[in-house]
């Protein structure tokens, strides 16, 4: 029954899809005024901003996983017809509110803002809910669509896991404990979608050890524990698809993961 629980739960909250616009511009989105637009659509989704700030206080606590990578979140698009034009994000409670920025690639740098928090603000999308991802986003700078750095990965877990500890049925959440947390157990694996489509081979390098990672081609994702203490936090996922970057689409696949009770 254990087991079952915590499988329906990574597959509903565990919704991850590394995707990251084509373009690298930094430009940010208009934020012009946003109350209206957001008012106006039907059931908006939204966060918790006390919840969504645990993900930032695990950032900080294992920042020496990633030492050279920014706090972000990033909405990613669940279909390939959605996309972020006109994405406005802001943080309001019922006497307060502020922009959000929006990068072009969908990323958002989340403020500690002690007045949102004392009166539990959220923040609220001017879309629907289901639409968009929400995920941590950690890259450490210099880094292409080929590959992942092991210790950034690592950091997105830890991340997400802040967030949603809380999501899992009480006896549920203390067997995930008793593993170390599913960032650091081996008896849990995650398949990472990559960034683009058409993926076709993935493989863990630190130095001379080398280890060829499941792929699913269909779904674009590539397979492997967090916890592996034969490779540093710098290792690199390096990834390799079946046609040239410029001809592939974005991934829109989340994260798969498998539990080995």
């Amino acid at each position: 029954m254990k087991k079952f629980a915590l499988v329906v739960w990574f597959s509903a909250v565990c919704v991850f899809t590394s995707v990251k616009a084509q373009s690298t511009s930094t430009e940010v989105v208009d934020v012009a005024p946003q109350s209206v637009e957001i008012n106006s659509v039907k059931d908006p989704d939204w966060k918790s901003y006390s919840v969504m700030l645990k993900g930032l206080d695990a950032f900080e606590k294992y920042h020496t996983l990633a030492p050279d990578a920014v706090a972000k979140f990033v909405l990613k698009p669940r279909k390939a017809e959605l996309n972020l034009e006109g994405l406005r994000l802001r943080l309001a409670s019922d006497e307060y509110t502020r922009a959000i920025p929006i990068l072009a690639d969908g990323s958002f740098v989340l403020p500690r803002d002690e007045m949102a928090l004392q009166q539990n603000a959220e923040l609220m999308l001017n879309r629907g809910k289901n639409l968009y991802r929400w995920w941590p986003r950690v890259e450490t700078p210099g880094l292409n669509t080929n590959h992942r750095r092991l210790g950034d990965l690592r950091l997105e877990c830890e991340m997400f896991w802040a967030i949603h500890y809380d999501d899992l049925p009480f006896f549920a959440r203390n067997a995930v404990r008793l593993l170390g947390g599913p960032c650091r157990t081996k008896k849990i694996t995650f398949s990472f979608p990559a960034q683009l489509r058409d993926l076709e081979f993935a493989e863990l390098v630190d130095g001379e050890k080398r280890i060829i990672l499941p792929v699913d081609s269909e779904k674009s994702t590539y397979t492997l524990s967090l916890l592996n203490p034969d490779f540093s936090d710098n290792a690199m996922i390096e990834l390799r698809y079946a046609r040239k970057n410029a001809e592939l689409k974005r991934n829109d696949h989340g994260l798969d993961v498998q539990l080995k009770w």
